[in-house]
């Protein structure tokens, strides 16, 4: 029998807001700033990602939300998410549910 990469309740959550995130303020949770940033915020109604508090799910959240838009694996958060403690095989599934 094979063993599957699990997740907690809570990380599936992390998911789920990622995938929400991508489809509606994109990855980042940095706000734009300066009047240009208030005239877009203003004109557009978009809102910024909101980052999660603990950095094991952010890493979770940010990993999903770029795999989602960019159809790729993000290279670049790949090392947050060893440094949080996911192994190789979770970091794939993750990869493929974003797909």
């Amino acid at each position: 029998m094979r063993n599957y990469p699990e997740l907690t309740d809570i990380e599936w959550q992390a998911v789920s807001i990622a995938l929400s995130d991508a489809g509606r303020h994109g990855c980042t949770s940095e706000e734009p700033t300066g009047r240009f940033g208030g005239f877009l915020r203003r004109v557009f109604g978009r809102e910024r990602a909101q980052a999660l508090a603990d950095p094991r799910l952010e890493a979770i959240r940010g990993f999903v939300c770029e795999a989602r838009l960019s159809r790729r694996l993000p290279e670049r958060r790949v090392q947050s998410l060893l440094a949080s403690g996911f192994s190789r095989d979770q970091i794939i599934a993750l990869a493929m549910l974003a797909a």
